[in-house]
């Protein structure tokens, strides 16, 4: 059975390694950045050419689609059969020819690519590659090219369908994009180790990149160390050179997935909050429940930073109308924009380590999550105030991404459900009616049979209610209503 993994990219920051102090080994030093600048300044116009003819090869089989007269014919008589009175022994043969047709379309086009060549392997990964290997070979190894024109073929392909349904548009590429390169060459790993403990990356063209960890809050050095040790895998990798001029590398790790046993009957719900980030129920628990985050928190940082960030706009508004020095003036707003991106990052990392944690503790096999396309809408599809405030303000999309790659890396599955109604209905006794979540923090079970989902019961006949996230939570773990992360 093959090994199962869970892949993570590590971003580790990479310069270009110094020869020695000699005057030769400053001019191959010189070089080897001419090597690296032609690289990076050719890489993305060699990918918009490779998405273009990707485009243009589809393209052309749609010419031969367009201009086969037996094919509108056919098309024709199938967009009303009735009015055409035809049987249904005659609709089956002309969808018959129609995918007959289909089939010659598509041999001519692999014809076309081949040069005339009637037999062969698939030719659209090789027509590609021979229009970039013509024009860029002098400058982009053959190698990267290769591998930059898998990236994009398989970009393409996943994006057709909805480039022809006009939902989306080819994509476009600019200077900066990483750079793709095989981190395995013949089974060997090009990421080594000196004597001298320094580790760097074996690049095309005979470059190597010494990796600086700095403070290494990730424990990148650990990973690294893991790969070199056999006990992590690794996929094909890329370098990226920033609008800094600072390079990283963007290091693909396949880490082997734990064999574990937890209780596939026992599911966390968790639940995406306003007033608590994030709150976590067991299904087969009708107490207890954990939040995690703090609303007060998230808004006192946030909101201090959206502040000083309205403070640099003010000031830099009559200061940046061009000319010279606009670049260094933008500075502190660039700086205070990358701080506040990092908080969010950090928060999303340890919001989704508690998670993982609180689903071990519990011996739960499963998490289940709100699909975010539905996140805070009503049935009209509209958002709240109030979660149009978070949405703008946290990166949720990225919390269930760090929740899911660190879930399957634990033996945990994850599955999102429908959101709707999870906040409406108790989780109980299952009765949904509106105005039940009185306010954010409580619900009150509006079924007169229900006694669990009221809380207790003061004096006065009213009831407290129970904390309407972990209602919520619960209703979320207890739910079937099974849709895609990413499908609406």
């Amino acid at each position: 059975m093959a090994t199962e993994y869970t892949c993570i990219t590590r971003k580790i920051e990479v310069h270009l390694h110094k020869h020695g102090d000699s005057e030769e080994a400053a001019q191959r030093f010189k070089e080897e950045y001419r090597i690296w600048d032609d690289i990076n300044n050719n890489l993305y116009k060699a990918a918009n050419r490779i998405i273009s003819h990707c485009f243009f090869n589809d393209t052309y089989e749609y010419r031969l689609k367009l201009h086969s007269p037996r094919l509108q014919e056919i098309e024709k008589l199938l967009s009303n059969p009735k009015r055409n009175k035809l049987s249904d022994e005659e609709v089956k043969q002309l969808k018959a020819e129609r995918k007959q047709l289909f089939a010659d379309f598509k041999k001519q086009r692999h014809v076309f690519l081949r040069g005339g060549v009637e037999e062969g392997a698939n030719p659209e990964q090789n027509s590609t590659y021979k229009v970039v290997s013509n024009e860029f070979i002098d400058f982009i190894p053959s190698e990267v090219l290769t591998n930059l024109n898998q990236n994009i073929s398989s970009t393409y392909r996943e994006y057709s369908l909805d480039v022809e349904r006009g939902v989306r548009t080819i994509p476009n590429y600019k200077k900066g994009i990483p750079v793709p390169f095989s981190i395995k060459q013949k089974g060997e790993i090009v990421l080594k180790k000196r004597e001298d403990g320094s580790m760097y990356v074996r690049f095309p063209k005979g470059l190597e990149w010494d990796l600086n960890f700095g403070r290494d809050r990730s424990n990148n050095r650990e990973i690294v160390e893991r790969v070199l040790s056999g006990q992590y895998d690794v996929g094909n990798s890329s370098i990226q050179e920033t609008k800094n001029k600072k390079r990283f590398l963007l290091l693909v790790v396949k880490i082997p997935k734990q064999v574990a046993s937890f209780d596939p009957s026992r599911i966390v719900g968790v639940d995406l909050g306003i007033n608590v980030p994030l709150y976590v129920a067991i299904n087969d628990n009708e107490y207890g429940g954990m939040g995690i985050g703090s609303r007060e928190q998230f808004l006192k940082m946030r909101m201090r930073m959206a502040a000083q960030k309205r403070e640099l706009q003010r000031n830099l508004r009559h200061t940046t109308n061009g000319g010279h020095g606009r670049t260094q003036k933008l500075q502190a707003l660039n700086r205070l924009e990358g701080k506040e991106r990092n908080w969010v990052h950090l928060q999303n990392h340890i919001f989704s380590k508690s998670i993982i944690e609180y689903a071990v503790r519990n011996n739960a096999g499963v998490i289940q999550m709100e699909r975010l396309t539905g996140f805070g809408r009503d049935k009209n599809d509209e958002v709240g105030a109030d979660f149009k405030f978070l949405l703008r303000y946290w990166s949720f999309f990225e919390l269930q991404s760090m929740i899911e790659y660190k879930a399957k890396a634990t033996g945990i599955e994850v599955r999102y459900i429908n959101p709707y109604h999870t906040s409406q209905t108790c989780s109980f006794c299952g009765h949904y009616e509106k105005g039940q979540r009185i306010n954010q923090a409580t619900f009150v079970c509006k079924n007169p049979e229900c006694t669990k989902g009221k809380g207790k019961q003061r004096t006065d006949g009213t009831f407290e209610g129970i904390n309407a996230d972990w209602n919520a939570a619960r209703n979320i773990s207890f739910s079937t209503d099974f849709v895609d992360k990413k499908k609406k």
